[in-house]
C-alpha cells in the first residue's frame, strides 16, 4: 500500500475511532451536566488539570520516539514499558499525598477522595502504552477504531447508567476508569507485543535524548492549556471554571476528532517521508487544505449558534459558557496549523526545535495571562485568541527551511475556505433572526449553512481531492 492509501485509510478509521470516542463522551457529558450543577463540574475540571500533566511524565516521549525510530527493536518496547509503570506509580503516590493540599488550597474538600480514586488511571493507561505506539506506527487504526468502540460502549453504558442512578460526579469518575480497563485488555488482545525481561540502558538513553525533549515541550504545552483552569478556580470560584471548561469542552470535542486524527496518521506518513522533503511538503498543503475544508465551518457554525446550542443542549443555566465557547473556536481555528507543523519538525527529528518552540510560546503566553488576569476571566480569555495566532506563526516558521513551507502561505493556501465561512456564516445568521423556535433555528440554519457551504466551495473549486477520493475509497466502494 503507498504512503497515499495509507494516509486515506488511517485518516478513515481514525475519524471514525475519534468520532465515536468523543461523540460518546459528548452524550455523557450533557446527560451529566443537566443532571450536576456548575459547581459540581468545576469539581471535575481540577481533578483532570492534575489527570492530564501526570498522563505526560508517565509516557516521558518515549511514545512519540518509538513511533519516530525507524530501527526500533524489542528491547526498545520493553524499555519504554518499565519505564512508563515505575511512573505511573510513582506519579499516583504523588497525587495520593498531594490530595489534601489540592483539596484544601480550592476549598473543595471532596477533591481528596476523588483523587484517590480517578489517580489509579495513571496507573491502568501505562500498561499499554506500548501497544498504542505500536498501533500508531503500523498504522493499523482500523484496530483503533475497533478498540475504542469497544471501550467506549462499555464505559459509556457504565456512566450514563450510573448517572441516572444519581451518583453524580462519580457516574465520570467510573466510566473513565472502565474505558482505561477495557482499552488495556483490548489491546493486550489484539496487539501480539508481549513484554520480556530486557531493558537496555543504551537504547533507552537513545530514546530518551530524543523523548526528553519531547517531554518537556508536551508538559509546558499541557501546562499552560490547564493554567487557564488551574487559575480560573482560584480567582474566580468553581461556577465560573464550569462556565470556562463547557465553553472549552464543545469546540474542543470536535476539534480532538480532526486534530487527534490527523495528528495520529500524519506523524507516522510524515516519518516515512523525511528523506523527501518535497513529498512531505506536498502532504503537508494538502493535508491542511483538507483539514481546514472541515474545521473552519464547523467552528463558524458553533460560534455563531452557540446560544441556541447551549440552551437545548444544556439548558439555560449554562448559558454563561457561552462567551466561552465564541472565544475558544477563534483559538482552535489555529489548532490544525499548529499540528501539522510541529508533526513535521518532530518527524524530522527535531525534537530540540520542537522544546525551544514551546518554551518560547508558553514564556509568551504566561506574561499575557500575568498581564490580563486583573481585567477579568473574559479577557484573559480573550486575550488566548491572540496567542493562537502568533503561536501558529512561530511554529510554521521553522517549516520556512525544513520544507520550504512559510506561515504567510499557509494561511493565503486556506483563505477561500475562509472567506466563503464568513460569507456563509452572516448570512445563515440573518436568515434565522425572526426565528424564536430553538428547534426551528438550528435546523434552518443547518440547512443554510450546509447548502450554500457545499455549493460555493463546489463552484470555487475549493472542494479538496483528497476528502472527495477517501469518501470514494472508503465509503462508496465498502457499500
Amino acid at each position: 500500500m503507498s504512503i497515499k492509501d495509507k494516509v486515506v485509510s488511517g485518516i478513515f478509521w481514525q475519524g471514525l475511532e475519534r468520532i465515536g470516542s468523543y461523540g460518546i463522551g459528548f452524550i455523557v457529558s450533557v446527560i451529566l451536566a443537566r443532571k450536576l450543577s456548575p459547581e459540581e463540574f468545576g469539581v471535575i475540571a481540577i481533578m483532570m488539570v492534575f489527570i492530564t500533566l501526570s498522563n505526560v511524565f508517565i509516557d516521558s516521549g518515549f511514545s512519540t520516539a518509538l513511533i519516530q525510530k525507524k530501527d526500533m527493536e524489542q528491547a526498545d518496547c520493553c524499555s519504554v514499558f518499565y519505564i512508563n509503570i515505575v511512573m505511573s506509580l510513582v506519579l499516583y503516590g504523588i497525587l495520593y499525598l498531594a490530595s489534601p493540599l489540592i483539596a484544601e488550597f480550592y476549598e473543595t474538600e471532596e477533591l481528596t477522595l476523588y483523587l484517590h480514586v480517578f489517580s489509579l488511571i495513571l496507573i491502568i493507561r501505562s500498561f499499554s502504552l506500548v501497544q498504542n505506539a505500536l498501533l500508531r506506527k503500523r498504522m493499523l487504526f482500523h484496530l483503533s477504531f475497533r478498540i475504542s468502540w469497544i471501550a467506549l460502549i462499555v464505559s459509556g453504558t457504565v456512566g450514563i447508567i450510573m448517572a441516572y442512578s444519581g451518583c453524580g460526579v462519580w457516574s465520570l469518575i467510573a466510566q473513565q476508569l472502565t474505558n482505561a480497563v477495557v482499552t488495556v485488555l483490548m489491546q493486550w488482545f489484539w496487539v501480539k507485543w508481549r513484554p520480556e525481561w530486557l531493558f537496555d540502558w543504551e537504547r533507552t538513553k537513545a530514546l530518551f535524548n530524543f523523548g526528553w525533549k519531547m517531554l518537556c515541550s508536551h508538559f509546558l504545552d499541557t501546562l499552560y492549556n490547564d493554567i487557564y483552569s488551574l487559575i480560573i478556580g482560584k480567582i474566580a470560584d468553581l461556577e465560573v471554571l464550569s462556565y470556562y471548561d463547557r465553553g472549552k469542552q464543545y469546540p474542543q470535542y470536535g476539534m480532538n476528532i480532526i486534530n487527534s486524527t490527523i495528528g495520529a496518521v500524519l506523524l507516522p506518513a510524515f516519518t516515512e517521508l523525511q528523506d523527501d522533503r518535497k513529498k512531505m511538503k506536498k502532504l503537508a498543503v494538502r493535508g491542511l487544505k483538507s483539514i481546514m475544508f472541515i474545521v473552519t465551518p464547523a467552528l463558524a457554525f458553533l460560534f455563531v449558534f452557540a446560544d441556541s446550542i447551549t440552551i437545548l443542549l444544556l439548558t439555560e443555566k449554562w448559558l454563561p459558557s457561552v462567551v466561552f465557547i465564541r472565544l475558544c473556536c477563534i483559538t482552535f481555528f489555529f489548532w490544525p496549523f499548529h499540528t501539522t507543523n510541529l508533526q513535521i519538525i518532530t518527524a524530522c527529528g527535531r525534537s530540540d526545535v520542537i522544546l525551544i518552540l514551546e518554551s518560547i510560546k508558553k514564556i509568551q503566553g504566561i506574561l499575557v495571562i500575568a498581564i490580563t488576569y486583573r481585567f477579568g476571566v473574559v479577557t484573559m480569555v480573550a486575550a488566548g485568541t491572540v496567542m493562537g495566532l502568533v503561536g501558529m506563526i512561530e511554529n510554521a516558521w521553522y517549516n520556512r527551511y525544513l520544507i520550504d513551507y512559510a506561515p504567510w502561505q499557509q494561511l493565503w493556501d486556506n483563505a477561500p475556505v475562509a472567506a466563503i465561512t464568513v460569507l456563509v456564516s452572516a448570512t445563515s445568521y440573518f436568515v434565522t433572526i425572526p426565528i424564536c423556535n430553538i428547534w426551528l433555528k438550528l435546523v434552518t440554519g443547518s440547512f443554510v449553512f450546509g447548502a450554500l457551504y457545499l455549493v460555493f466551495t463546489f463552484f470555487t473549486h475549493t472542494f479538496p481531492q483528497e476528502i472527495e477520493q477517501l469518501i470514494r475509497k472508503n465509503v462508496f466502494k465498502r457499500a
